[in-house]
């Protein structure tokens, strides 16, 4: 065997892993440039030779292209931006390449082998699992227990962006736990659910929080499973709990109320209004200022759209919206799975609170966003011999292993 074959057998075990690292690099990284950097130096270096193979085979979806359309008109929203410049635009354009190649590789992989890649999936949601765990021993030994507002370890920003990614892993994990009959297989699953639904509660995320128990109970009662009653009463006795036993946590989101946000939204809508058509631009700066102080986001994804691309933009991105919802309730119809459906649900509900320009580097809308569409656009072209579970399909998936990732 030659050292080139050597090399088309290892590399798509070396992608996998990197990609993996990659979905964990939120808990495993400090600072809050190092997924990025990850990202780039190992995960687009790899992937880069499957980017253009794996581009050409999802042309044909109609939810790729919806995507190609909507990143486009946005950087082509930079050139009207105020002030222009060529640098700002560049970082935008090479961001919109690592998100389509972000999306490339998880279609090379799933079409690769979807088992293994599932196994990944599962040993990311279990690390980030004992991550959040961590993270609640760790804080509330050191502040006060329950009314203290949590701040986990890792490398985003703030309490809400690691309620989403969490968020997004809980109902990627209640999907698993649907699908196992054993229940030690289960356990583990259930069990990481309901430590990502206790990161919300305790981080006070009153968006993420109300919007997972949503898409969990909606992920549940859309199987056709004689025991799916069991897993929504179990979600709603936990939601029901929280709420009981732990007021505190009530008074204090209460007490913090809606704080600016009302106010910037209103801001903003008003400056979005001046550009009503094409918007001010990608890379205009947001200057919204209330109440003596200057805020850079709009803190709405919807909202941020309108006033970066204007109608123009919100018109595309609701319609790569109802794309991949169609795209998600047919897969999940036909192959009993709405976990991909439940996931861009759980999103645009959060991204009414948050989120704001899509086209940045990797933070939570990274997992929150563009991961559900990735595995929208991988699976519903797999051929179901190749499903996991599919023995025929196992076989397929190792035989094209030692093929050229290229």
């Amino acid at each position: 065997m030659t050292i080139s074959d050597n090399i088309r057998r290892v590399f798509p075990f070396l992608l996998l892993t990197a990609y993996g690292i990659f979905t964990c690099s939120y808990f495993i990284f400090p600072e809050y440039s190092d997924p990025y950097r990850f990202f780039a130096r190992v995960v687009f270096a790899l992937g880069v030779f499957v980017f253009f193979s794996s581009t050409k085979q999802l042309w044909g979806h109609l939810p790729f292209k919806a995507i190609v359309a909507y990143l486009c008109y946005l950087l082509l929203s930079g050139f009207w931006s105020d002030p222009f410049d060529w640098f700002l635009l560049g970082q935008k354009f090479t961001i919109a390449v690592y998100i389509l190649c972000f999306i490339a590789i998880t279609h090379y992989l799933v079409h690769w082998n979807s088992a293994l890649y599932e196994r990944m999936l599962q040993t990311c949601i279990l690390f980030a699992a004992l991550a959040a765990t961590v993270s609640l021993v760790c804080f509330y030994r050191e502040h006060e227990f329950p009314s203290q507002r949590l701040m986990p370890m890792g490398s985003l920003t703030n309490i809400n962006e690691f309620s989403n990614v969490y968020g997004i892993l809980a109902i990627l994990a209640m999907g698993f736990a649907l699908k196992v009959h054993k229940l030690q297989h289960k356990t583990p699953f259930l069990l990481a659910v309901a430590v990502f639904i206790a990161i919300a509660w305790f981080g006070q995320s009153r968006t993420a929080f109300t919007s997972l128990i949503i898409a969990l109970v909606l992920t549940g009662d859309l199987v056709l499973n004689k025991r799916k009653g069991l897993y929504v009463v179990a979600l709603i006795v936990l939601a029901g709990s929280l709420v009981l036993i732990f007021p505190d946590v009530i008074e204090q989101a209460i007490l913090r109320g809606q704080g600016l946000r009302p106010l910037i939204w209103s801001t903003a809508w008003d400056q979005a209004l001046t550009a009503p058509l094409l918007g001010h631009g990608l890379i205009s700066p947001v200057a919204i200022h209330v109440d003596g102080r200057a805020f850079a986001t709009i803190h709405n994804a919807y909202l941020q759209i309108f006033w970066i691309a204007g109608s123009v933009g919100v018109l595309l991105f609701l319609v790569l919206l109802v794309v991949a919802f169609r795209s998600a309730w047919i897969w999940g119809r036909q192959h009993q799975d709405f976990t991909i459906f439940s996931m861009l649900l759980f999103a645009t509900c959060v991204m009414t609170t948050g989120v704001d320009t899509l086209i940045d580097r990797p933070r939570d809308q990274w997992m929150l966003f563009w991961f559900p569409l990735a595995l929208l656009l991988a699976y519903q072209s797999l051929s179901p011999r190749l499903l996991p579970g599919s023995t025929r399909g196992a076989h397929a998936a190792s035989d094209k292993s030692s093929g050229n990732p290229a």
